[in-house]
């Protein structure tokens, strides 16, 4: 067998079975997050179009200098654009306080069911993979999922309603300058699946790499110390 095949490489649908997973171990809990990420990142893209909107009405009252006219129609808009701001910070710490939680509480269940799995593999299994490799997998493989759950699937979320929200206030002013900027996010993306595609393998290999360098660690090194220690 050649050395390329040798190579691990990522499965497909993983991240479908974790978010099937974190469904199945919180299915209330999971929701009331995406709801606060959505409602967050809705709620921090409005304050754009207040901001249009007291610009203009600050530029309609500049030349009358009727100041407390003025006051008495961007007062309100400033009004409603605090409360949104203060409903979006009790939001945004909410579903903090519940994705810690959750992401807490994920990581040990699937530490659980990762131990009670390997309560079942046979002897020769853990004869031919190295210590240090098997708790890599309890160490580094997880840190890497919690990353992944606590990060990279809010971060994503907020980005695409953000995304979604600003889009159809950039229709709403302007229509063309908005399918240029279509034009370019496509050209963006289309890079972006290119590179991100190319360096998935190498992650792959990056976790495989220290699973086995941990296990060199654990076979070689502290178990040479074990031999000195018996052997003094």
């Amino acid at each position: 067998m050649s050395k390329q095949q040798n190579r691990p490489r990522a499965k497909k649908g993983t991240l479908k079975r974790v978010i099937k997973m974190l469904f199945g171990f919180y299915p209330v809990l999971v929701p009331l997050i995406l709801f606060g990420i959505i409602f967050t990142a809705v709620v921090s893209s409005i304050p754009s179009l207040f901001l249009q909107n007291v610009i203009e009405s600050i530029g309609k009252w500049v030349k009358s200098g009727d100041w407390q006219a003025a006051k008495a129609e961007i007062m309100p808009m400033v009004a409603l654009l605090i409360c949104l701001y203060l409903v979006s910070i009790i939001s945004a710490c909410a579903y903090q306080q519940l994705g810690a939680y959750v992401t807490q509480g994920f990581l040990d269940k699937m530490r659980r069911a990762m131990f009670n799995k390997m309560q079942n593999l046979p002897v020769s299994y853990f004869d031919i993979h190295k210590k240090g490799d098997i708790m890599s997998h309890y160490t580094n493989d997880i840190d890497t999922l919690r990353q992944m759950v606590s990060q990279a699937i809010p971060a994503f979320i907020n980005s695409a309603v953000v995304l979604a929200v600003v889009f159809g206030i950039m229709c709403w002013f302007c229509g063309w300058l908005t399918l240029l900027i279509v034009v370019g996010i496509a050209l963006m993306v289309f890079a972006v699946r290119k590179f991100a595609g190319g360096s998935a393998k190498y992650f792959v290999r990056r976790q495989a790499s220290t699973g086995a360098v941990e296990g060199y660690i654990q076979e070689m090194m502290n178990g040479l110390k074990v031999v000195k220690v018996f052997n003094h």
